[in-house]
């Protein structure tokens, strides 16, 4: 089966902040659920690295539950932060393998059984 990423500037924004956990001798860990070194709330987590914060909806930056955002930002703050989640292996496996070069925002492939990554194009 043929894998795709598609890594836009934001997502790879995020990717800067994925907290890994050295807790033991043996392996480095990353926590999907608090996947972000800030660790506060998800939302706000995400709208600040993403340059976002100011789209909070005004006096409700300081609620215990983290700020609220209108629906379209919330949901695109969501979904960057899913989709670097959800495909967060496979994302390690292409920083590995671009290590000298770097990851860029752009299209990547690759077979599931090799995990051997070729950039297809610069558009995501």
């Amino acid at each position: 089966m043929i894998l795709h990423l598609h890594l836009n500037e934001d997502h790879l924004k995020l990717i800067k902040f994925i907290k890994i956990i050295d807790e033991d001798d043996e392996f480095l860990k990353i926590d999907k659920v608090g996947m972000l070194t800030i660790q506060s709330h998800v939302l706000d987590d995400v709208a600040m690295i993403l340059g976002m914060k100011d789209k909070a909806i005004k006096g409700t930056s300081e609620d215990a539950d983290g700020g609220a955002y209108p629906d379209d930002v919330e949901k695109y703050l969501l979904d960057t932060y899913n989709y670097v989640r959800d495909n967060l292996y496979y994302i390690e496996t292409l920083l590995h393998q671009f290590a000298t070069d770097g990851i860029k925002v752009g299209h990547y492939k690759c077979n599931d059984a090799s995990l051997f990554w070729e950039k297809v194009d610069d558009e995501v």
